[in-house]
């Protein structure tokens, strides 16, 4: 057998040498081993290898792998690792386009042989001594995207799917000193046509790599086919078991246990799959309670001796569809779920243990039942973490051609793959084998998914026909079919993107035979998430919605030194890489670091119970009551008060209006417009007299739905504002009262009145009025913006936690809250940082000997406020791409509002805000609050 490059671009040839694969059990060789968990016959080979580089075939080393040849020119390696985060070659993030799109003139299944990168890798090593003598084999579970293996300058084999294991056997030229491992990986091959997911482009050996031998007899296949009654208390297991070695009158025994120990069956079991188990009082696994059971196997050669041991823990659950619904032990199932992509921002796809154990942390503090393996079977350990905590899984084929049918959004399959061309069906119908295979015993996974995003045709079909020809316990997924309904016999459930709430609703209203689900719906890019709730009540309503996946898990950015040597996060575009998608990248529920976007209080409220969900609002509501009640008393005080306070002294200038009190000076300016001078207790507060607040920095959600720019005449009339006059309406020893108006010549018509009122006690009342106008585009925001002098150190509120909006509030806390002034983590500046249904707001400083601290206190009037104390103005953020070019804070940015539009999330490319958070400029909004003096 001779390794031949035409196999790049022959997609009926995606596996030479390799064996089949197999479940993902592990062995060991006696009970010892056992107990320490510790697998004596594997043998990691991750580390440093020795690597070359080389832009295109032509230009690799093609005889790297003989023994003689003279590798002096390889540099080191990091295996596992991507070979872009190590300095070679060009780090790309594309969504759906190909990464060759305006560069290469190609049709599936071409490859550019003179831009196709090509990592020669090389690894010297001793075979462990346990190892010796026996069955010896290698596995790479994860190489991109193929690759041919060598081993002692003998061909042993090649592999394509980058996402599933690839097994070879090398008993036959191993050596047990003095190894030579040789592994020619390409970044480009027919599969590329395949795996054209939305994520950054790497290649090379990204997950571990080991050698493993087998014992005399050896258990190559698992499957447990672990059930449960309709009684839900008797599980069933029908262990099949395939054997490899000296199996001539061997036996397999089986051990049941329970999680506490006690043994439910202790005998011999027919390893050919006959054997029947049921097990009474069984407790059922599901999210609430994922109890799983300890299935031992016992391998005995014909004279009784212990060859193996093979354990596996597994729940006993029954996952059906029934009468339009999808059931688990009997009762809907409802999946409050997220698509996960792994990743680090550190080492992209490379991840470990750690950041899956802190994901799924993240997913038991956010309520999450459900994840979606987007677009690829991950690792191993992530469906043992998924079993142990009761994540329903949906486990996915690694399958996206999004760029062969789908362009600019218009739907075009001339060239669709696999498409019904016969000549890729035999390697589409293997990815769903090699997942199936290594992943059947998971019971998490109640769902096998055929891909993503690939259009439909008779190969994806025979994907569907292998899933419910080896597995009728699990349903089949496919969202494609939406867009090809000739082939809607593809999935079990009728799943759609994005789909809005109100297409939902027609849906169901209709009856359908199949349930609902959103493989992918709020597309939680930026400052979004708005608007969850629609989909939540839907649930509630149709029992046939059967919930969704949001999207998604985490931001993907990478750390990276900037032009300037900063280490920042970068986005698509960042590495000089063309074409890409920028910042489409960023998508996540939790920042890149893993740390919580603020919308995650939304997720965590509405993945709560409704019994949840209610004791949190009655515990809002009665807060919020209280608070009302505490703001009115301070309101009846301060009218007390004001009847013996001194008289104000009122100062007339020329250009100023001068208010003086007991600790307080307020100063009127005619010429700027507005007070340019608050004095409370010896600080100043203001940096300039305050304006309407008319337009915030666009979030992305913004931009792709056209507000941005349908709307920009608010920008305008937010930074250029003109005051036609002022108005003085009372001016007494014991209140002062001013009023401004303001006009705006990017919207005619539109007009806003600033009304300013200073009592002797102290209180300052702000009114803003603002006058609509027919014809006029929709508002950001309404409110009043003023500047503090310098920053402010904190700021105290009463009102709900965290970052809020109209559209995603409910999970926020009513309470007493501090921050200080920042902007969250979001790859690219928005606007952020607004506080909904605000009672108190107190700002506090510091003196320049920072000895003292003053501080300032807004309190409501007869509503509630928004508001927002952040670094930067709204300008400034809407002119940022990045965090990094934001200037170093020099004041606080004080914005108090009466109306402000919802975030949104349906999706960020061009569905609008639901209409109930939107702010219509043909209409009067108003704001008022008062300032503690």
């Amino acid at each position: 057998m001779h390794p031949d490059l035409k196999w790049l671009v022959d997609p009926e040839v995606f596996a030479v040498g390799r064996l089949p694969a197999h479940s993902d059990h592990r062995w060991y060789q006696n009970e010892q081993e056992l107990a320490l968990g510790r697998m004596a016959l594997r043998q990691s080979l991750d580390g440093e290898w020795q690597f070359a580089y080389s832009p295109c075939p032509a230009a690799r080393p093609a005889d790297f792998w003989q023994e003689d040849f003279d590798r002096s020119a390889f540099g080191p390696i990091q295996v596992p690792g991507h070979v872009e985060l190590q300095g070679h070659g060009q780090i790309q993030y594309i969504n759906t386009m190909y990464p060759w799109d305006g560069r290469s003139n190609l049709r599936p299944p071409q490859i550019d042989w003179n831009n196709a990168p090509v990592g020669s890798y090389v690894h010297r090593f001793d075979l462990d001594p346990e190892l010796a003598g026996k069955r010896v084999c290698i596995c790479f579970e994860g190489v991109e995207q193929a690759f041919y293996l060598w081993l002692n300058g003998h061909f042993v084999g090649y592999s394509e799917d980058s996402f599933t294991p690839a097994h070879f056997d090398l008993t036959e030229f191993i050596r047990p000193t003095g190894n030579l491992l040789c592994v020619e990986v390409h970044k480009r091959c027919s599969a590329s046509w395949l795996e054209d997911q939305d994520f950054f482009r790497f290649s090379g050996i990204f997950r571990p790599v080991y050698l493993y031998a087998k014992p005399r007899i050896h258990v190559e296949d698992l499957w447990l086919r672990a059930g449960l009654e309709e009684d839900n208390t008797t599980g069933t297991l029908a262990p099949r078991l395939l054997l490899s070695g000296e199996t001539d009158g061997c036996s397999v025994t089986c051990r049941i246990t329970d999680p506490l120990g006690r043994c439910l069956f202790d005998g011999p079991i027919d390893p050919s799959g006959e054997t029947t188990l049921h097990l009474p009082d069984i407790q059922p696994w599901d999210h609430a309670h994922p109890v799983l059971y300890s299935v031992l196997f016992l391998l005995k050669d014909r004279q009784g001796n212990l060859a193996e041991l093979v354990p596996y823990r597994t729940g006993f659950r029954r996952f059906e569809l029934r009468d339009g619904l999808m059931l688990l032990n009997g009762e809907r199932v409802v999946f409050n779920g997220v698509n996960r992509h792994e990743w680090s921002a550190e080492r992209g796809r490379s991840i470990t243990c750690e950041d899956m154990d802190r994901a799924m942390s993240t997913f038991r503090r956010a309520n999450i039942n459900a994840v979606r393996t987007c677009h690829y079977p991950n690792q191993s350990y992530w469906y043992e973490l998924c079993d142990e905590n009761g994540i329903y899984t949906m486990d996915e084929t690694n399958l996206e051609s999004h760029g062969s049918w789908q362009k600019m959004g218009a739907v075009e399959p001339s060239w669709n793959v696999p498409g019904s061309l016969p000549q890729w069906k035999e390697c589409v119908v293997d990815r769903a084998r090699s997942m199936f295979e290594r992943d059947k015993n998971h019971t998490a996974i109640l769902i096998w998914s055929c891909g993503n995003e690939s259009y439909a045709g008779e190969d994806i079909l025979a994907m569907t026909h292998f899933f419910h020809e080896n597995d009728p316990s699990r349903l089949v997924h496919y969202e494609g079919v939406f867009h090809n309904r000739a082939f809607d016999s593809i999935s079990d459930m009728e799943s759609r993107m994005y789909a809005t709430p109100q297409a939902i609703r027609e849906y169901l209203e209709a009856k359908p035979e199949k349930p609902f689900i959103l493989c992918e719906y709020m597309h939680d890019m930026g400052n979004s998430l708005g608007g969850m709730e629609s989909y939540i009540r839907l649930g509630e309503e149709f029992p046939q919605y059967q919930g969704g996946f949001i999207w998604d898990y985490m931001d993907q950015a990478l750390w990276h030194t900037d032009c300037l040597g900063r280490r920042v996060l970068g986005y698509g575009g960042d590495f000089g890489e063309r074409p890409t998608d920028y910042n489409f990248s960023a998508n996540g529920i939790v920042f890149a670091d893993g740390s919580e976007k603020p919308a995650m209080q939304e997720v965590r409220y509405w993945y709560s119970s409704p019994e949840q969900r209610s004791l949190h609002d009655q515990k809002n509501v009665e807060a919020s009551r209280l608070s009302a009640q505490q703001v009115a008393s301070l309101h009846a005080e301060n009218a007390r008060q004001a009847q013996s306070a001194a008289d104000l002294v009122v100062i007339e200038g020329d250009v100023n209006l001068g208010v003086q009190g007991q600790g307080f000076e307020v100063l009127f300016s005619y010429t700027e417009a507005g007070p340019v001078s608050l004095i409370s207790q010896g600080t100043q507060w203001l940096y300039r007299a305050p304006r309407p607040a008319l337009w915030r920095a666009a979030t992305e959600n913004d931009i792709g739905n056209a507000f941005a720019a349908k709307s920009a005449a608010w920008m305008a009339a937010d930074a250029l504002p003109r005051c036609t006059r002022w108005e003085v309406r009372e001016k007494g020893p014991r209140r002062v009262e001013i009023a401004y108006f303001f006009e705006f010549a990017a919207v005619p018509g539109a007009s806003v009145e600033m009304i300013y009122s200073v009592d002797a006690q102290g209180s300052l009342r702000v009114r803003a009025e603002f006058q609509g106008a027919p014809e006029l585009p929709e508002l950001p925001v309404f409110g009043v913006r003023f500047v503090l002098p310098e920053p402010a150190v904190s700021f105290g509120w009463t009102g709900l936690s965290g970052e809020t909006y109209p559209d995603r509030k409910k999970g926020a806390t009513f309470g007493r809250h501090s921050d200080i002034p920042h902007i969250p983590d979001y790859l690219v500046p928005q606007d952020c940082g607004v506080h909904m249904d605000t009672h108190r707001l107190t700002l506090e400083r510091r003196n320049t000997q920072e000895a003292a601290t003053a501080r300032l206190e807004l309190l409501m009037a007869k509503e509630p406020f928004a508001f927002s104390a952040l670094p930067y103005t709204a300008q400034e953020l809407q002119n940022a791409d990045h965090r990094e070019q934001l200037p170093p804070p020099s004041r606080t940015i004080v914005t108090v509002m009466g109306a402000v539009r919802g975030v949104g999330g349906i999706d960020s490319w061009g569905t609008d805000v639901e209409p109930e958070y939107r702010i219509s400029a043909e209409q009067n909004h108003h704001v008022e609050f008062f300032i503690q003096l």
